[in-house]
C-alpha cells in the first residue's frame, strides 16, 4: 500500500493530461501504469496553437457565438463546419449547447475555468524544472488582435477577463506594431499576455514528461484499451486487446 493510501493507478491515454497526471502520482508514491494504442504524444496539441493560456476564460457557451454560427456554417472559409448527415445524431448535444448559450453559464464557466488556469503555468514549471524544454517551449507572451468587427465580443472579453482578475494590457495599434512590425496594420486593438508560453514542439515536450515518467519507474503498456470498469469501489478493470490488469483507481485520459 503506498503511503498515500492508493495502491495504483491505471490511466488511459498518454497524451498531456495521462502523462502529467502520471508523474504527479508517482511523486506521490503511487504505482502508475500508462495505456495507449499510440506512441505516447502522437497527438498532442494536434492542428492547433500549442499555446499555454491562462487567459482562455472564455469558452463557446457565450451568448454571442450564436449570432455567428449561421455565418461560420455557410462561409466555406469558415471555422466551423458540420457532416450535415450527422446533425440528427447530434441533436440532444446542440441542444444542450444551446441551452447553455447564456450569460449565466458563461460567468459559471470562465470563473471555474479561471481557477483552473490560473493554476496552470506553475504547475508546469514545476515539471520543466525536471526536464530540457530548449527549443521547446518560448516565454515571450502572446498577442491577440482584433478588427472594428464584433467589437461588442472583444469588449464582453475584456471585461470579463478583467472582473475575475486575469492580467490583460490593452494595445493600440502602433503598440502592436511596435512588438510584431511585420503585422500587416488591419487590426483595431489587441491585448497583450506577457506572462503567456508557446509549445514550438507540443508532441516533443510530451516525450520528455513521459521519459521522466517511465525513470521514475512509471509503466507503459502498449496496446489498445478496449473496456473500463469499476469492479467495486476500490478496484478496476483495463481490459485490453491483449490482457486484463486491475487498479484501485482508473482515469480516463484520451482526449475528445
Amino acid at each position: 500500500m503506498s503511503v498515500n493510501g492508493c495502491s495504483s493507478v491505471g490511466i488511459v491515454g498518454a497524451g498531456i493530461q495521462g502523462v502529467c497526471i502520471g508523474l504527479q502520482l508517482l511523486k506521490k508514491n503511487i504505482p502508475t501504469t500508462i495505456f495507449d494504442s499510440k506512441d505516447p504524444g502522437s497527438m498532442a496539441s494536434y492542428g492547433n496553437a500549442g499555446h499555454f493560456s491562462p487567459y482562455a476564460v472564455l469558452q463557446l457557451n457565450r451568448p454571442d457565438i450564436l449570432y455567428d454560427i449561421p455565418k461560420m456554417l455557410l462561409s466555406s472559409y469558415g471555422p466551423l463546419a458540420l457532416k450535415w448527415n450527422y446533425v440528427p445524431k447530434m441533436l440532444p448535444w446542440i441542444f444542450g449547447y444551446l441551452k447553455n448559450c447564456n450569460k449565466k453559464s458563461m460567468l459559471h464557466t470562465a470563473k471555474y475555468m479561471h481557477q483552473i488556469l490560473n493554476l496552470s503555468l506553475d504547475a508546469y514549471d514545476e515539471i520543466f524544472e525536471e526536464i530540457d524544454i530548449t527549443d521547446l517551449v518560448e516565454k515571450k507572451g502572446i498577442i491577440y488582435v482584433w478588427t472594428n468587427q464584433n467589437l461588442k465580443s472583444r469588449e464582453l472579453e475584456i471585461k470579463v477577463r478583467k472582473d475575475l482578475g486575469v492580467k490583460q494590457k490593452l494595445l493600440t495599434t502602433k503598440e502592436i506594431l511596435d512588438l510584431e512590425p511585420n503585422l500587416k496594420p488591419v487590426f483595431a486593438g489587441g491585448a497583450y499576455y506577457d506572462y503567456a508560453y508557446h509549445a514550438k514542439d507540443p508532441q516533443g515536450i510530451v516525450k520528455k514528461i513521459f521519459e521522466l515518467f517511465i525513470k521514475k519507474g512509471g509503466k507503459f503498456v502498449q496496446e489498445n484499451v478496449e473496456l473500463v470498469k469499476q469492479t467495486n469501489p476500490n478496484e478496476t478493470l483495463i481490459k485490453t486487446e491483449k490482457n486484463e490488469f486491475k487498479f484501485e483507481k482508473s482515469v480516463i485520459a484520451c482526449g475528445a
